[in-house]
C-alpha cells in the first residue's frame, strides 16, 4: 500500500478540516497537510473530528503547495469542473482510476482545492493525475470532505496485485526532459509544445508506472533522443 498524504489547499471552513480527518481514519490514513488555511484552526475542527483529533494534532500546515508535495512520486489533483477535449489541464480519470495504486509502494500526495473555486489551473498544471468525480446534474458540486471520503475508499481497497516500487518523481522529470527536448530537436511548433508535455507528464501518471518500467522507458527515450540529435550543432 502506498504512503497518500491529503493536501487540503487554502481550506475555508475548520469544519471541513475537522471532518476531513474524521474521514482520514475512518480508512486507515493519517498523514494530513493543509495549505495556507483561511481560518484559525480552533476547537471546532477538534469537535468535528471526533476521535480522529491525533490526525488534526499531528497535521502539516505550509505557506506552499510546492513544500506540500515535495518528495512524492504522484500527485494526483481534484476538479469538480469539466472542460473541451482539449483542455489537456484538465483532461481527468474517474475515481476508480486510482485502484492502480493499491498494492504500489511510493509516495501519493492527494490534492483537494478551496470550497468555493477549487484548485486552480497553474496547481493542476503541478499534478500527474486530475481526478473528476461523477455526480449528479442537479446538483454536481460535492462538498471536499465527501470528495476526500470517495478517493480514499478507492485507495483502501484491498487487491491481490503483487507489489511493485512506483518510478519516482525525479524518473519521472527526466523523462518529461527527454521527451521536451526531443519535442526541441523534432521542431514540433511552439504553441503545442506545452500541451504535449503536459500530456505526456499525465500519461506517466495514469499509469502508475513502476521502477523498473520507467528505467526501460528512459532507455528507450534517451536512444531517441541521442538518434535525434545526430548531427545538431554543439551549444556554446
Amino acid at each position: 500500500m502506498p504512503h497518500v498524504r491529503v493536501v487540503l489547499v487554502e481550506p475555508l471552513y475548520e469544519v471541513n478540516v475537522g471532518l476531513t480527518c474524521r474521514v482520514m481514519k475512518n480508512f486507515g490514513f493519517r498523514d494530513l497537510c493543509i495549505v495556507k488555511p483561511r481560518s484559525h484552526i480552533s476547537d471546532t475542527a477538534r469537535r468535528f473530528a471526533v476521535k480522529a483529533v491525533d490526525v488534526l494534532e499531528s497535521a502539516s500546515i505550509v505557506d506552499e503547495l510546492e513544500r506540500a508535495v515535495e518528495g512524492f512520486d504522484i500527485k494526483v489533483g481534484t476538479t469538480g469542473k469539466l472542460a473541451g477535449s482539449r483542455n489537456v489541464v484538465r483532461a481527468v480519470v474517474p475515481p476508480w482510476h486510482l485502484r492502480r495504486a493499491v498494492g504500489c509502494e511510493g509516495r501519493i500526495a492527494l490534492l483537494f482545492g478551496r470550497e468555493d473555486v477549487g484548485l486552480t489551473n497553474e496547481e493542476l498544471s503541478m499534478c500527474d493525475i486530475v481526478v473528476h468525480i461523477p455526480t449528479s446534474d442537479e446538483y454536481p458540486v460535492m462538498n471536499v470532505t465527501h470528495a476526500v471520503a470517495v478517493l480514499l475508499y478507492e485507495l483502501s481497497k484491498h487487491s491481490v496485485r503483487p507489489k511493485v516500487k512506483l518510478a519516482s518523481g525525479k524518473l519521472r522529470e527526466v523523462a518529461l526532459n527527454y521527451f521536451v527536448e526531443m519535442l526541441k530537436l523534432l521542431e514540433f511548433p511552439d504553441g503545442k509544445k506545452r500541451k504535449a508535455g503536459l500530456a505526456f507528464k499525465r500519461l506517466l501518471g495514469k499509469s502508475f508506472a513502476s521502477k523498473k518500467e520507467m528505467y526501460m522507458l528512459l532507455a528507450f527515450l534517451r536512444k531517441a533522443y541521442l538518434e535525434l540529435s545526430k548531427g545538431e550543432p554543439e551549444k556554446s
